[in-house]
């Protein structure tokens, strides 16, 4: 089974059970080809939010948006009708990360990518753990100017993103997989993924050749 089709069944059951799903995408070119794989899915779009898992403090109308790549590769064709929720709704993005915690966010299903320093989201290294990270907070983390374009960013925090049933960290280099594999020896505040590695959640993971294995507390299961 593809990665699409694990994640248009998982939609499909949530959609079953409450009626509205949730779902939340990386920005980069990780998860481009699955969101143009999913956009022709048949399924009851119009009872899906889409959303991100991180975002730039930058315009919509810039090449660096997150909301602007997502919104014209998933929310397409059969998925045009999906209700998509930005996250950089304020006039910069500690605004925009206060704003996103006085609302109620649930998530559904995460899907992630990974850079090739090991962050997620935008959960990048450092010295001691970024915000949001190793500290158990749910909602959201507005961080300082950091990746490329070096600004201001709008982040789940690791707990938000591991609410959701389903997680799914794709993983698109064997220079990125080097970093997995790093994570699952230790956790370590300069390899950000090892804390989503090390928790207690099963996560997904699919490898640049397609094969998937689910990772929990640290221990590799064949998927």
């Amino acid at each position: 089974m593809r990665i699409a089709q694990v994640i248009t069944r998982a939609l499909s059951d949530t959609i079953a059970q409450k009626g509205h799903g949730r779902i939340a995408f990386p920005g980069g070119r990780s998860a481009v080809e699955l969101m143009s794989e999913l956009s022709h899915v048949s399924i009851d779009w119009s009872s899906v939010s889409v959303t991100l898992v991180d975002e730039r403090a930058v315009d919509e109308s810039s090449d660096a948006s997150n909301a602007a790549l997502v919104k014209s590769t998933l929310c397409q064709n059969a998925a045009e009708k999906a209700t998509f929720e930005p996250m950089f709704i304020a006039d910069d993005a500690q605004q925009s990360a206060d704003q996103l915690n006085q609302q109620r966010c649930p998530l559904d299903i995460a899907v992630l990518g990974i850079g090739d320093d090991g962050h997620f989201a935008s959960l990048f290294p450092d010295e001691i753990a970024v915000p949001g990270l190793a500290d158990g907070r749910l909602g959201f983390v507005a961080t300082r100017a950091v990746g490329s374009p070096s600004v201001p960013r709008i982040s789940m925090t690791l707990g938000q993103i591991l609410s959701a049933q389903l997680v799914v960290l794709l993983v698109s280099s064997d220079v990125k997989k080097d970093k997995v594999m790093d994570g699952l020896k230790s956790v370590d505040s300069m390899n950000p993924v090892s804390y989503l590695l090390a928790s207690d959640h099963p996560i997904l993971v699919v490898w640049p050749d397609g094969d998937m294995v689910t990772v929990h507390n640290g221990v590799v299961y064949e998927s």
